[in-house]
């Protein structure tokens, strides 16, 4: 059998070692963790939101999400939700114009947060003041439609004046 797709979301205080307290677990019950994203930025009475994806085998999927729930609950990590068995499905994307200046990292974010994954980045670096090419592989969850994931990336990019060339 093959694995399936996991993603955790949930907040933890924003003190020394909680992120890797919230991994352990995963890790420990047969996680293969493929991306953690931590919001500092988004911090509310010391706590931190944060999103956790991975794979784990899905012969043991529903015995290891339980424990990797309970060892979760026992270390006050508050989980808001587990989702399990998510298909990804893939597409390529340019993004032209001032990439780099508008925020790259930030538009990377606001497609996770919407459960779309950058699988893969590749850019040509150029001068300050000229324009950016910015080839980025997604994967995005069998739930979405093909539509609405362009439709994302139409309105980050409408936002940021960048021009979308899609596959």
């Amino acid at each position: 059998m093959g694995r399936k797709q996991a993603i955790i979301t949930g907040s933890l205080p924003g003190s020394p070692g909680s992120l890797v307290e919230l991994i352990k677990p995963i890790s420990n019950n047969g996680g293969n963790i493929f991306s953690i994203l931590h919001y500092h930025d988004k911090k509310i009475n010391n706590m931190i939101p944060v999103t956790v994806m991975f794979e784990v085998n899905q012969k043991l999927l529903e015995v290891s999400i339980k424990k990797i729930e309970k060892e979760l609950n026992e270390k006050n990590i508050k989980i808001e939700s587990i989702t399990v068995g998510t298909e990804n499905r893939h597409i390529t994307v340019i993004l032209t114009g001032h990439v780099f200046d508008t925020d790259v990292l930030d538009t990377i974010d606001r497609l996770a947060i919407k459960k779309i994954k950058v699988s893969e980045l590749h850019a040509r670096f150029t001068e300050n003041d000229d324009i950016s090419t910015v080839k980025l592989n997604l994967e995005f969850p069998e739930s979405m439609t093909k539509s609405d994931l362009l439709k994302e990336i139409d309105d980050i990019c409408q936002e940021k004046n960048l021009f979308l060339i899609r596959s």
